[in-house]
């Protein structure tokens, strides 16, 4: 890769800068948007390294109102064990702390099979687009439900936000969201897996952090926060006793641990109501982040505290001048 310009980055307003996935560079990516180590370091150096405020120095100014437009943070959605192991090390270097977005199950022993689903994808196949034709062979989706079912606007609206989707990733993402059940998908991607000869908990093994690891982050400076109890794909389609549920059992796994009063949330999959809002309102959440940097319908950006605007990693990586990524 080429070389960047320290703080070259620029922006019109404070947001989050947003992980996910990680791999040691080298080796390949166990995860569709992957991202290495160098390149978390050329990102972290693009933004500017100084102007990277810890948990605590952003909750500060949000609660009073003094977040500038130069103003950036980091955080990881998902509990994932390569943040730990990858891009922890980058951000000791620099002595920089994160928020880390957990979802409980996983800590209790249950699998996310959507991050199951994911690295099988990326692992077992030699792109992701052959992984979805793959899917649509196994389980045919015809293209009148699609259009049926609104795909076009819904692919235009997910192309503005994330531009690095793929039309495949489009097409998956739509059937995965808006057209199968949850039994459904699940059983078509198990299906999958089975007739490659693996198997789901083989699979998942060492995909997320432990206990232990969120007891570490916490001592060490960092913050963790909510990302719902099991990540569903819509929280907002939920009624609002199961979206209480969610974030409740959440709230009470990472207080037991860290032993801190919870205050900041990030929805899984951007996914959040009016009620989602006054739910985590209520439990005394003062700071929650969305996925992208569009403003929410109707508002201004980061005119909530709860509706903080973010940018995904990869799409700071492609606005480096000269980018391979």
């Amino acid at each position: 890769m080429n070389s960047v310009t320290s703080g070259a980055y620029t922006s019109r307003f404070a947001h989050g800068l947003m992980f996910h996935r990680f791999h040691k560079s080298g080796t390949s990516p166990l995860g569709q948007g992957s991202l290495t180590d160098v390149e978390l370091d050329r990102i972290l150096n693009f933004v500017g390294k100084n102007r990277v405020l810890t948990p605590q120095e952003w909750l500060f100014k949000l609660k009073n109102k003094k977040l500038q437009e130069n103003d950036v943070c980091i955080t990881f959605d998902d509990g994932l064990k390569s943040q730990l192991d990858v891009a922890l090390p980058v951000l000791d270097c620099y002595g920089i702390k994160a928020f880390w977005f957990v979802f409980s199950s996983v800590f209790n022993g249950g699998i996310d099979r959507n991050e199951v689903y994911n690295r099988f994808a990326t692992t077992q196949f030699a792109s992701f687009d052959e992984f979805v034709e793959e899917f649509f062979a196994f389980s045919p989706v015809p293209q009148s439900l699609l259009l049926e079912h609104g795909y076009d606007l819904y692919a235009k609206k997910l192309q503005g936000e994330y531009p690095f989707y793929s039309k495949n990733d489009l097409r998956f993402r739509f059937v995965r969201n808006k057209i199968l059940c949850k039994r459904d998908f699940e059983s078509v991607m198990d299906g999958m897996i089975e007739r490659s000869g693996l198997n789901v908990p083989q699979i998942a093994r060492d995909i997320w952090l432990t206990n232990e690891d969120l007891f570490y982050l916490n001592a060490s400076g960092h913050t963790v926060g909510l990302h719902s109890y099991d990540h569903p794909f819509a929280i907002a389609d939920l009624p609002v006793v199961e979206q209480e549920e969610q974030y409740l059992l959440n709230y009470r796994h990472i207080n037991q641990l860290t032993g801190k009063i919870v205050e900041c949330v990030s929805h899984p999959l951007n996914s959040y109501s009016a009620d989602t809002i006054d739910i985590l309102l209520g439990m005394g959440i003062v700071c929650g982040f969305r996925a992208n940097m569009s403003p929410p319908r109707g508002k201004a950006i980061n005119e909530h505290p709860l509706e903080l605007a973010r940018e995904d990693g990869i799409n700071i990586l492609l606005k480096q001048p000269g980018s391979d990524a």
